[in-house]
């Protein structure tokens, strides 16, 4: 693990302390193309050729019983005007805040190649904090606000150390990006989502449910419209909304809801599509106040998804899935995959 990744997750460490036993849960996502790429026994994970998004890291502090913690109570009231709750059902409310904190990091098709190829991507990150707050109401609708602001670019997203050192670690020539990357800038995501949950019980815990999705995301990071629908079958489905992914995947907001008619643990294994309407990807686009590398990004991207979880009512989830992601500019040679790791730990 780099000295940087270590940094993240000292921070993490440092937020868990400050807040000691009010916080409810830490939630911890990892999304990166090795998970879903093969092993080469001969070259080993040399072998494995970094390009478009290539790694993902989520930190977040989930605060989701507000009687212990008042100032998250506070900070929910202050920013829940961006919840768009309006035509929510009738029955209990579940409410949880929870501070977020992440990298994405994307890499064009020849990394070890300081000279920009044609058509090739440039190198950047995202680095960022920020808040999420999430209603589910009647246990069959889930609404979702969320802001994150950082630095977006080349070095001050710290992308580089991130994945030199991953290269370092598996003994590779690390990325050598010259001049060919964006160029550093603030940046800020504000995003909406709306979830619901149709399901059939078969009995005993056993059930199959659908939850469809609409959203929106707007910044100079990302611009876009999403829809999208998960089919899931297990044991204790009400427990969970499905898994938690890095945006621009939909994130699921970490809820977990809890119900004494509930089995006290549970699973699920699910698949799924997420279509998004792209107006601003800032990693195809470019920078937005400077002169940067830039290649002709497509409208209309989509997601396929598959995995399995793990889950308990307390509040602990292990999980994993596989994406399959359509081009989403026109000179890609292949769409791209990749694997994400969920774990959620309550305190």
């Amino acid at each position: 693990m780099s000295n940087v990744r270590l940094l993240l997750l000292g921070i993490v460490v440092v937020v868990l302390s400050c807040t000691g036993a009010n916080a409810q849960r830490l939630i911890l996502i990892e999304e990166n193309d090795v998970i879903a790429k093969s092993y080469d026994p001969q070259k080993g994970f040399s072998a494995v050729h970094d390009y478009d998004y290539t790694q993902g890291f989520f930190a977040g502090v989930v605060f989701d019983d507000f009687k212990k913690t008042p100032m998250a109570g506070n900070v929910y009231d202050v920013l829940q005007g961006g919840m768009i709750t309006f035509g929510a059902p009738e029955g209990p409310r579940q409410q949880q805040l929870q501070w977020i904190f992440g990298q994405s990091i994307f890499t064009p098709q020849h990394i070890e190649n300081p000279v920009r190829q044609p058509g090739d991507r440039a190198f950047g990150g995202w680095l960022y904090t920020g808040v999420s707050l999430a209603q589910e109401t009647g246990r069959r609708q889930l609404d979702t606000f969320e802001i994150q602001v950082g630095a977006v670019g080349g070095s001050a997203s710290l992308w580089k150390p991130v994945q030199g050192g991953f290269h370092s670690l598996i003994g590779d020539k690390g990325p050598q990006p010259g001049n060919y990357q964006l160029a550093n800038e603030p940046g800020i995501v504000l995003s909406w989502e709306r979830r619901w949950k149709f399901g059939y019980d078969f009995g005993q815990g056993y059930g199959v449910d659908f939850i469809p999705a609409v959203g929106v995301s707007a910044g100079n990071v990302y611009t876009y419209g999403e829809i999208s629908g998960l089919v899931r079958f297990g044991q204790s489905l009400g427990t969970t909304w499905g898994p938690t992914r890095i945006r621009p995947s939909p994130s699921g907001a970490s809820f977990m809801s809890t119900s004494p008619t509930d089995p006290s643990w549970g699973w699920a294994i699910f698949g799924g599509v997420a279509g998004r309407a792209v107006a601003r990807n800032i990693f195809l686009d470019g920078s937005t106040f400077s002169d940067s590398p830039s290649v002709s990004k497509k409208t209309l991207v989509y997601d396929l998804i598959a995995g399995a979880e793990i889950f308990t009512q307390s509040g602990y989830k292990l999980g994993f899935s596989v994406t399959q992601r359509s081009r989403e500019y026109v000179t890609q040679p292949k769409s791209d995959l990749f694997g994400s790791v969920e774990a959620s730990i309550r305190f």
